[in-house]
């Protein structure tokens, strides 16, 4: 592979003529059957550029950091999977310059490759282009091997091949499938923020069946009841926002807090209504040092774990306003 510097691509929607347009898919056809390791500096010189699906998950600074120091080290090892962005577009799915973020469309798609993986590897390039001079290294993509649907090929090589993180599949889900789940919405708004993708689905059903298995299911366009249940969502946020004015929200993120909810939820002899109402109450009620002495509780060796602890102090506050 060449070792070529190369410059971050251009940008900016500019219409095409027929003429132009039909070039660009020959080009794009003659890369695509030649079936070889394509450099970035190939793609450049016929005037291709990278995009991206708009609903991947979020690139993660630590990630790219890591990339950044494998590539300083040792270049790109295996190529990046690219598809024609044409062929994304007619399944549906929205597609992004990767450097400006500009939607691309019918109209310029011919002018663009997606990446359907290495999006922290090509970012990780494309930083070092721009800050290191010593850096010299191209980047490699290939055309997948099999013609597959790009939804089933980003299904196989980031959930099969390249584990995701848990969050990571509720954004891959609301990204593949057509139609709107409020459920899958408000899960991934509350994982975006840093909640654990268990506590998300426990502040808003009061249980955890929205799995990793039950959003890989979702990829593949098949949706599960449990993904389809609103009726916990607004009582879970009015309970989120009422925990917010007490507790630092990094207390939020994880299951202790809604257990220790759900707990009380089902012990309540009164309406649901009733229980938001007190339990909005409750949670919005603790002044800083109260808050802070609850949220820096600490398990003890050989005795009671640090979830024994909190809940044994929410108890007790609880117990008084019942009083």
């Amino acid at each position: 592979m060449p070792e070529a510097k190369t410059n971050p691509q251009g940008s900016g929607v500019k219409k095409m003529t027929e003429a132009k347009k039909e070039s660009m898919k020959q080009e794009m056809l003659t890369l695509k059957e030649a079936m070889q390791i394509i450099t970035l500096a190939v793609l450049q010189s016929k005037g291709i550029k990278i995009a991206r699906l708009a609903g991947n998950r979020n690139l993660d600074q630590k990630i790219i950091k890591a990339k950044k120091k494998s590539l300083k080290e040792t270049g790109l090892l295996v190529p990046a999977i690219i598809v024609e962005a044409s062929l994304v577009l007619e399944e549906g799915l929205e597609v992004v310059d990767f450097e400006t973020g500009e939607a691309v469309t019918e109209e310029n798609a011919d002018e663009y490759v997606v990446l359907v993986d290495a999006n922290h590897r090509y970012r990780a390039h494309l930083e070092l282009v721009k800050s290191d001079d010593e850096y010299n290294k191209d980047f490699a993509v290939m055309f997948p091997l099999q013609d597959i649907d790009v939804c089933k090929m980003l299904s196989e090589i980031n959930v099969a091949t390249n584990p995701w993180k848990t969050a990571d599949y509720g954004k891959g889900a609301a990204m593949v499938l057509k139609e709107e789940l409020p459920l899958l919405t408000a899960i991934n708004s509350l994982t975006e923020k840093g909640y654990s993708v268990e506590a998300a689905c426990k502040w808003l059903t009061f249980a955890c069946k929205v799995t990793k298995s039950v959003m890989a299911k979702a990829m593949n366009g098949v949706v599960t009841e449990a993904l389809r249940k609103e009726n916990g969502i607004e009582r879970g946020m009015k309970l989120i926002d009422a925990a917010k004015k007490s507790f630092a929200e990094d207390f939020l993120k994880t299951r202790t807090l809604p257990d220790w909810v759900i707990s009380k939820a089902d012990d309540f002899e009164g309406s649901k209504a009733e229980f938001t109402e007190k339990m909005c109450k409750f949670l919005s009620s603790f002044d800083r040092e109260t808050a802070t002495d609850i949220e820096k509780s600490k398990g003890t060796r050989g005795g009671d774990t640090k979830e024994t602890i909190i809940n044994r102090k929410l108890n007790k506050l609880w117990d008084k306003l019942k009083d």
